[in-house]
């Protein structure tokens, strides 16, 4: 990164409560099984989807109170202390869910044993363990650094962005006006004496359920991707495979995880970590070109065999870290994978599966990188 990373205010309220959840709790020697860590997981992201749910449910219906009894007050009175409450209780119900996303994504961490990495440039800038689950915790984009001259922006329009993520924040809005018109349609003002605008509550416990299990799940792979990265390179170290690889076998490994990062259209945390982890083993200062993917298909026809498996594992892994194959995706790396293209397919969908699913230990099994096909 060329120039130093300032969080913003949300992202350091995230880091605060992060830093203090973990004062609070001891944590655990090591990783259960799948099984047992699958069963943990759901139970910590039910309990957080029923507390942001009720949270929901508690915040809105005095937003709704205001605007049944004062329904038949002069205009401007009514949409006045509505508005005022609105506000009040709004900012309230944000605080709150934020507290319970961050909560979840604490207890999410402590069952996978996160602890400090050693590694002093894995746990400062916008790549930390703390800034990556405070950002995903508050559902706040990733940001955009200049990280080794990738631009994993350059094949997408910045105004399909800013269209979408305007999208996004009107869903609830849309929804509850949508719901609301076809039961007045339908049912007229009452259903059984009730008034239909508590219907809202209805539907912002559905949105805040369906956030935070958004946000758990997310949590969850980005903490998969952390542990898995470091469990690589850590067996690269020991084994001594990084060093069998030649200088050009090294800078193209770089270049296989760089591209795979501009075929996701995005710094996603796991692929991000997974470069810094390979850039700092290979000891290459400043590579350069790691997102030029031509430069990348030449480079790999040039090494020998073995080499060019290593690479292809390292690709195949890379691009199934964020958990999101796309059909784009696919298309461009058959290239890369060439006549192999159906054993790397296979494994690499299976990564996604395993990783989306929380079966970390079966997501590792497939994160070998030797110097073997497939």
């Amino acid at each position: 990164m060329n120039k130093p990373y300032r969080s913003g205010f949300l992202e350091r309220f995230g880091i605060f409560y992060l830093r203090l959840f973990r004062r609070r709790t001891g944590g655990i020697d090591q990783i259960p099984d799948d099984a047992t860590l699958e069963r943990e997981i759901r139970r910590i992201t039910v309990r957080g989807i029923w507390m942001s749910g009720i949270t929901g449910l508690i915040m809105v219906f005095p937003m709704i109170k205001a605007d049944v009894i004062y329904a038949d007050a002069k205009w401007y009175f009514h949409y006045g202390i509505v508005a005022a409450v609105t506000l009040l209780f709004t900012l309230i119900e944000f605080y709150c869910l934020f507290l319970i996303s961050l909560r979840t994504v604490h207890e999410i961490a402590d069952k996978l044993n996160i602890h400090s990495p050693k590694n002093d440039y894995l746990f400062q800038g916008p790549f930390s363990i703390l800034n990556i689950l405070s950002r995903t915790a508050l559902e706040i984009q990733e940001p955009e650094v200049h990280l080794f001259g990738i631009n994993p922006f350059r094949q997408v329009s910045k105004r399909n962005l800013l269209i979408l993520g305007f999208i996004y924040k009107l869903k609830i809005i849309l929804t509850n006006f949508i719901l609301k018109y076809v039961l007045l349609l339908l049912v007229g003002k009452e259903i059984l004496g009730v008034s239909v605008l508590y219907e809202a509550l209805l539907v912002e416990f559905f949105w805040n359920a369906m956030v935070l299990y958004k946000v758990a799940k997310e949590a969850r792979l980005r903490l998969f991707g952390f542990i898995l990265a470091n469990q690589m390179t850590a067996k690269l170290r020991t084994g001594g495979i990084q060093a069998q690889l030649s200088a050009q076998a090294k800078i193209t490994t770089l270049r296989a995880i760089g591209n795979t990062v501009v075929l996701t259209r995005n710094y996603h945390p796991n692929m991000v970590i997974l470069l810094l982890e390979f850039e700092e083993i290979f000891e290459i200062r400043e590579p350069d070109r790691l997102d030029d993917w031509r430069l990348f298909l030449q480079d790999l026809q040039l090494l020998n065999l073995p080499e060019r498996f290593f690479v292809l594992d390292t690709l195949c892994v890379s691009a199934a870290f964020d958990g999101k194959i796309s059909d784009l995706e696919q298309h461009d790396l058959q290239q890369a994978f060439g006549e192999y293209n159906s054993i790397y397919s296979e494994r690499m969908f299976a990564l996604r599966k395993h990783l989306t699913h929380g079966r970390l230990h079966a997501a590792y099994s497939l994160c070998t990188l030797d110097f073997e096909k497939g």
